[in-house]
């Protein structure tokens, strides 16, 4: 049975911002994003899903990604492209442009927002089917599950899961 913590009850997004806004996780997640590939909103999504008590398998998975694999590629990742790319030729001093890139990031989270939905609304469609009991989902597995297709080092991994709050802080520590 899902648990009833208040990141259990609070959607997708909220869940994300509020992950985000902790210390370490933004500059570790645009670590993987930009190192490894790895699609933060899909990393939020598997990190909210455990939460929730739902396992993650290789076809949910997928599923997801396919799901919003277009979005991605036509949207999110432009718009994040053109504002790094405004900030490296432009630099931060010029206000007229920062205001320009700043309306650009607002779209750009406009359009992670969309992709959060999509995600958030597929897990409707689960039902009760990949519910785990708290015993069964160790803390950790959906995000293990998803960033191992990268890569990404088991240390790297519970860093992150660290900084997320769903790993013992008494592991060994190295920079994601």
């Amino acid at each position: 049975m899902p648990s009833t913590s208040p990141d259990n009850l609070s959607g997708l997004w909220d869940f994300s911002l509020s992950h985000y806004a902790r210390t370490g996780v933004a500059d570790a997640c645009l670590h993987l994003q930009d190192e490894h590939g790895v699609n933060v909103n899909l990393l939020f999504w598997c990190a909210w899903l455990e939460q929730r008590g739902v396992t993650l398998d290789a076809t949910r998975l997928r599923s997801a990604q396919m799901r919003i694999h277009s979005w991605d590629e036509r949207y999110v990742i432009p718009l994040r492209q053109l504002r790094r790319q405004m900030k490296g030729e432009f630099g931060v001093t010029d206000a007229g442009i920062e205001r320009m890139r700043d309306q650009i990031k607002q779209a750009e989270l406009l359009a992670e927002q969309q992709v959060q939905m999509w995600l958030e609304s597929m897990t409707q469609t689960w039902g009760d089917t990949g519910i785990a009991s708290t015993t069964a989902l160790a803390a950790g597995d959906n995000v293990r599950f998803y960033l191992q297709q990268f890569d990404v080092t088991e240390t790297a991994i519970m860093q992150l899961l660290r900084l997320l709050g769903g790993a013992p802080d008494s592991m060994a520590q190295e920079r994601i």
